[in-house]
């Protein structure tokens, strides 16, 4: 500031301090003079007095000037007088350089004015992140690390080419991709088939559709989407086409997303910024947006790629991308929501971006999150398994940690839990951890074998198997004391998978390691949240990984032993059965008696007429069709539950491996009737899985409620009347 108008400033402060004083000097003063009881005038009947001002608003001013004085002198306000302390502002943004950013610019050794050269001038980077707060940071934030629509400046990955040439007209001529809308050109289902099998294309994100729907949108793909994304879909910088075949999307990568992004088209624009930057501020913005490229590339080469590659299969033991990606998301993004009794949770983006994400946490955060259940902001909900992953050790811990520092950045941003008063309050975690999290570490008994070991350690920590199979009590905790008793989750009981059931099963340690590792095995074939598992987790694992659980299972545990006096089950089959003709919807069935033939005739009817066409009139199945009934883990199960479930949901097929996939099962909510159905499962597991405890009309009944009530009843190829979606209706 000039002399000039230095002097003028420090002028008209005073004078206006002066003003200020005089008037509070005269109230002060005209208060000795006031008369509250003297009326001065009349406004409708309402007096008004000669009451005086309040002294302590008088004083609260008086106060505040001399605080305004003393700062004046202090501090700097004066014009260019800097105040007695010499204070000067340390902000970066309002600092004034000793030298110009040109001459900063000038001064790189070399000469070497190339993006990378100047980032490693720190005088010119922080120039450059001052004007990147400036004019970018809305839109990419504050880090350069992007978010949705907008991308993310410290990888390598760049629509237009990430050269200084295509920074620099990037900025001064700024950008406007546009992708046409296509749902005046394509049909719906065109739209759906392009989508899916454009998310396919991503690594490591699962489809569960059939190959066919693939397929179908390949061809949809091949022929109008090739000209900007090229035939083998990886895209074309000249002009900003992305590449769709790798796990780093701009715009919403969830197979939601990717449908409106094809139906409506986008228009996404990056402003010009020639007319409001010089050039030697666009060249201090390439070397800030060089320098967080060169931070981001350093983090992940000091990553120890063999921890990396441990964290990664220790993260598919832990199934982590299950819950923390949406239905159709991007895996890692979060989203995912989990009904419990006191509201919606929802998972959160575990991806390494530093906003929405957890690029920002430190190893003792990751840590007190995986295994203390607190996160970097509260407690976090027992959803979160940590009861289980606490059992984790350090040098795992470490491992997964290297491995989600390496993850590409996810842009979606977390979902509002909505959780009901007080649950909503995460300090109450605290004494929920108090309360029910038993932090005594594994017990492993001096005659355990090595894979024993092995096994429970995999499947009580990072498999978090107790998580979904044991029973919760009224605070959704554990029960310790009835370990892998069975719970029911989304519509399906998780069951019991104690030793002694597995054992009356005739489950052993190769039928349940082919189970897990393949889906698939002599005891039938996962489906629901099991074949989630199969799908995300236990396929990746290795074979002696596999059997380790297995043999754990099987061979049982404390709270989990096995009582080998139990009979095992020899289911008999059909034997030579003649099934009679019968009619669905009229016949009237006996419940079932060996002393009846002509009503075990009509049972095995009904059973040919509405599961023998898939699943065999033997009931062993039909390869590629459906899978093998008799000596069914399911259907030899003490807990009817999942077999009555099916029936009347429906299931279908898992798309994990589609040569051994089967087709999808149609729901009989509609077909039968309760009592009948009732009487068609006891007869199927009593011949099939040797059950002899008849299936009773209320339990199918209660299982219709609960699937109704879950939104779970007839969803699969199946339409259905608000009357037959009753509770308590009985269709005849």
């Amino acid at each position: 500031m000039s002399t000039f108008w230095s002097g003028w400033v420090i002028i008209l402060t005073l004078i206006f301090l002066a003003i200020m004083i005089v008037v509070v000097a005269y109230y002060w003063k005209k208060n000795s003079a006031a008369n509250a009881n003297r009326t001065v005038d009349s406004f409708d009947g309402i007096d008004e007095n000669d009451a005086g001002v309040p002294n302590l608003l008088l004083l609260s001013y008086l106060i505040a000037f001399i605080i305004a004085a003393v700062f004046l002198v202090l501090y700097p306000g004066m014009g260019n007088w800097q105040g007695l302390m010499k204070w000067q502002s340390s902000s970066e943004a309002a600092s004034t350089s000793t030298t110009s950013l040109a001459k900063q610019i000038s001064q790189v050794p070399n000469g070497d004015t190339s993006f990378q050269a100047l980032s490693t001038a720190p005088e010119v980077v922080v120039a450059g992140r001052a004007l990147f707060q400036t004019h970018c940071a809305a839109c990419h934030l504050n880090q350069a690390q992007g978010q949705l629509h907008f991308p993310n400046l410290s990888d390598n990955v760049w629509l237009y080419g990430g050269s200084d040439e295509a920074i620099h007209h990037s900025i001064v001529k700024g950008r406007n991709g546009v992708m046409a809308g296509w749902k005046d050109i394509l049909t719906e289902e065109e739209i759906e088939n392009v989508s899916y099998y454009v998310a396919s294309l991503e690594k490591n994100r699962i489809i569960s559709e059939p190959a066919v729907k693939l397929e179908l949108g390949k061809t949809v793909f091949d022929a109008n989407c090739t000209t900007c994304h090229g035939s083998n879909a990886k895209g074309n910088t000249a002009i900003g086409a992305p590449n769709l075949t790798d796990n780093i999307w701009l715009h919403d990568g969830s197979v939601e997303g990717i449908i409106s992004t094809v139906k409506y088209g986008l228009n996404n624009l990056m402003p010009a910024f020639e007319e409001q930057l010089s050039d030697s501020e666009i060249q201090a913005l390439g070397a800030y947006i060089r320098h967080q490229g060169n931070r981001q590339n350093e983090k992940i080469a000091a990553l120890d790629p063999d921890m990396v590659s441990k964290g990664q299969y220790l993260a598919y033991a832990g199934d982590c991308i299950a819950c923390h990606t949406g239905e159709g998301g991007e895996p890692f993004g979060g989203g995912l929501g989990f009904l419990t009794p006191f509201g919606t949770l929802y998972s959160t983006n575990i991806s390494a971006h530093p906003t929405y994400g957890i690029g920002d946490y430190t190893y003792d955060e990751f840590y007190d999150a995986l295994h203390k259940g607190k996160g970097k902001h509260g407690y976090l909900y027992p959803a979160m398994p940590y009861s289980s992953y606490q059992y984790v050790t350090d040098e795992d811990t470490q491992a997964l940690w290297a491995y989600m520092q390496s993850l590409n950045f996810v842009n979606t941003r977390n979902e509002e839990n909505k959780m009901m008063f007080p649950s909503n309050i995460r300090l109450g975690l605290l004494g929920w951890n108090i309360a029910f999290l038993n932090t005594d570490p594994l017990q492993y008994p001096e005659d355990a074998t090595e894979q024993w070991k092995r096994g429970k350690y995999l499947t009580m920590g990072l498999g978090h198997c107790s998580e979904c199979h044991t029973p919760r009590n009224v605070a959704q905790a554990l029960i310790e004391k009835e370990l892998f008793q069975g719970n029911l989750i989304d519509g399906w009981k998780a069951p019991n998978i104690t030793a002694t059931e597995l054992y009356q099963d005739r489950w052993d340690v190769k039928t349940l390691t082919d189970f897990l590792k393949t889906g698939h095995s002599d005891k039938g074939t996962a489906f629901g949240g099991m074949a989630e598992v199969v799908q995300n987790s236990t396929r990746f694992l290795t074979e002696q990984d596999v059997a380790a659980i297995s043999e754990y299972l099987i061979t049982g545990d404390k709270y989990n032993e096995l009582d080998r006096s139990v009979p095992q089950l020899n289911p008999p089959g059909f034997g030579d059965l003649v099934p009679a003709n019968v009619d669905i919807q009229t016949v009237e069935l006996k419940p079932l008696s060996s002393n009846d033939p002509e009503n075990e005739a009509k049972l095995y009817g009904l059973y040919v007429q509405t599961c023998g066409a898939c699943h065999g009139k033997d009931g062993k199945g039909r390869k590629g069709i459906a899978p093998t009934l008799l000596n069914n883990g399911i259907i030899m199960h003490s807990d009817p539950y999942d077999t009555i479930a099916v029936t009347i949901r429906g299931l279908s097929p898992n798309f994990m491996e589609q040569d051994s996939n089967f087709m999808p099962m149609s729901s009989f909510n509609s077909v039968i009737s309760d009592a009948n159905l009732a009487k068609l499962i006891s007869f199927v597991r009593n011949k099939l899985g040797d059950r002899t405890v008849p299936v009773t009309l209320e339990e199918v009944a209660g299982v219709r409620r609960d699937l109704i009530k879950g939104g779970y009843a007839g969803n699969i190829h199946a339409t259905t009347t608000p009357e037959q979606n009753q509770p308590n209706s009985v269709i005849e």
